[in-house]
């Protein structure tokens, strides 16, 4: 979500309880500049079964590029790189994991 009147972007996290996994972690990604550079994170936190949504903390959107993500690995898990080397192993997860919308 996103507010061109305050300037600021957050992410809401909801979900259907019938058909979504049990539990889910909601995290926005932020860059410094729109050029790229280092990803930092904010997160709804686990959504335990039975919780149907929550949002991350609002950041500044006039300073950074955003894209909001699920999924059901951890809070630090952005899915949208697809291949992690982890000690010069393949530590790639399914897509099923997760998903993010585009940069903005």
């Amino acid at each position: 979500m996103w507010s061109p009147k305050c300037q600021g972007v957050w992410a809401k996290n909801s979900r259907d309880l019938d058909t979504s996994p049990d539990y889910v972690y909601g995290t926005l990604w932020t860059t410094r500049d729109p050029a790229g550079g280092i990803e930092e994170h904010d997160t709804t936190g686990l959504l335990a079964d039975g919780v149907a949504g929550a949002y991350t903390k609002m950041q500044n959107w006039k300073t950074t590029t955003a894209k909001a993500c699920w999924n059901d690995v951890d809070a630090q898990y952005d899915p949208a790189p697809l291949k992690y080397i982890v000690n010069n192993n393949d530590a790639s997860l399914a897509l099923q994991h997760g998903s993010c919308t585009d940069w903005l």
